[in-house]
């Protein structure tokens, strides 16, 4: 039952999964603390691939009972120990490939639909939440010792006494944060983060029937394991589900980043235009690209190294504050953590309504580090797999022994993944917490 005056009030922009995952955990450790979830869509909704919940992020999740959810649904834990990854090949020449790294992950993660972690999410929800949809954050406006005026693209607006953008990407509220950190110090050039920026890349998403292979191919060796197939500048990744096959091409610009992208940066393109981006690849891939169907093209744009994920009473959450490149699959991770250290701060007994800013700046003390380190390891995979990491040289026809030091760099860029530290995480933002006068 909702309390008649709550401590203060939470506005969130954004019911995606960072938005969802705050008001989850604010609801679940605080009992007197209003929280308004702004979307801007007609309905809570999400489009893109699978998240991977790693160990990091399932602890949190652990934290708010999602667990008794997934088993209730019959969904498959996550699994501690190694666990089989895909099999990464050299594939960029007209010759037969050459597999030089046997992945083994550290951790078996949790894959789930996006729409599926929104419902989980939704439940956890209670009658101190409330939804609005069709409310698109446009910017907003803080005064010193006043509430935060949020003004919306309909022309309303609201109040409230902590902003938090869970807005994504195209983030209006880190724009209209750092529009105005600019002009309090226009010497910063803080105007650049207000806009993300193209990456250099693009990803082609499909999914084919096995049939369609299998039929010219019974024995293709994507039909049975996952492949990551890396060549120069770009790479593939084919994965077996079912009767399916899922199909994610990346293609990397030379020079591409922070050029402008004009076009859609979501687009259905036709089957030649990812078959034309690897030719002169080997025969096996391109069987796989040649029988694609309706694949869709998205432009990779993430967010610079911010100085700032925290101003005044305004914060920043997921990719809102460090849009990142999708190789190591964190992104959705790092939303929920960050909403985990933030939603567990602004619920806590000790956080009050005079000292917001100093809690809101625990929170990006703690996470902001770690959500750009993970980014940093993203981006770093993106240049091992296109073999254009600066320490990681490959020749045209490199031999099994010469990409060994490649693969051992694949692996050890995902043993992090095994570990766990969100408690310890948490840990140190409550001391922080309690050190407050």
């Amino acid at each position: 039952m909702a309390v008649s005056s709550p401590k203060f009030r939470i506005a969130i922009s954004g019911g995606g999964i960072g938005g969802l995952a705050l008001a989850a955990f604010i609801c679940k450790h605080s009992k007197d603390v209003a929280v308004d979830i702004y979307e801007t869509k007609t309905e809570i909704s999400v489009i893109g691939a699978g998240i991977a919940i790693w160990k990091r992020t399932w602890q949190t999740l652990q934290d708010i009972g999602l667990e008794d959810e997934v088993r209730k649904r019959g969904l498959p834990l996550p699994k501690e120990g190694e666990i089989r990854g895909p099999i990464f090949r050299k594939a960029d020449q007209p010759s037969e490939g050459v597999d030089f790294h046997n992945h083994m992950m550290p951790y078996g993660p949790l894959t789930l639909p996006r729409p599926t972690l929104l419902e989980l999410l939704q439940t956890t929800l209670t009658d101190m939440c409330k939804i609005h949809t069709s409310k698109h954050v446009a910017s907003y406006e803080e005064t010193p010792g006043g509430p935060i005026t949020i003004h919306f693209k309909d022309g309303s607006s609201s109040t409230a006494d902590v902003l938090v953008g869970c807005d994504g990407v195209h983030s209006n509220t880190r724009a209209t944060m750092y529009r105005d950190l600019a002009k309090t110090d226009p010497s910063k050039g803080y105007e650049s983060f207000c806009e993300p920026k193209w990456s250099g890349q693009l990803a082609y998403r499909t999914v084919i029937p096995k049939t369609k292979i299998s039929e010219k191919d019974p024995n293709h060796q994507a039909l049975t394991q996952a492949k990551i197939w890396c060549g120069k500048n770009k790479h593939a990744v084919t994965h077996p589900f079912g009767d399916t096959i899922n199909v994610i091409c990346f293609y990397n610009e030379e020079g591409g980043y922070g050029k402008p992208f004009t076009a859609a940066w979501v687009a259905d393109v036709p089957t030649a235009e990812v078959v034309d981006r690897f030719q002169n690849w080997e025969s096996d891939i391109l069987k796989v690209l040649q029988a694609i169907e309706n694949p869709s093209r998205w432009a990779i744009h993430v967010v610079d190294r911010l100085p700032y994920s925290v101003a005044g009473h305004v914060a920043l959450v997921g990719d809102a504050a460090h849009a990142m490149t999708p190789h190591q699959g964190v992104g959705g991770g790092q939303a929920i953590e960050d909403a985990h250290i933030l939603g567990r701060l602004l619920a806590h007994e000790k956080t009050t309504v005079h000292n917001l800013k100093e809690v809101l700046e625990i929170y990006q003390a703690i996470r902001l580090p770690l959500a750009q380190k993970a980014a940093e390891r993203s981006w770093n995979n993106g240049l091992l797999y296109d073999f254009i990491h600066p320490d990681h040289s490959v020749k045209a026809d490199a031999t099994p022994e010469e990409l060994k030091s490649l693969g051992l760099a694949v692996g050890e860029a995902f043993a992090w993944l095994g570990k766990g530290g969100c408690d310890e995480d948490w840990t140190e933002a409550e001391s922080r917490l309690l050190q407050l006068n």
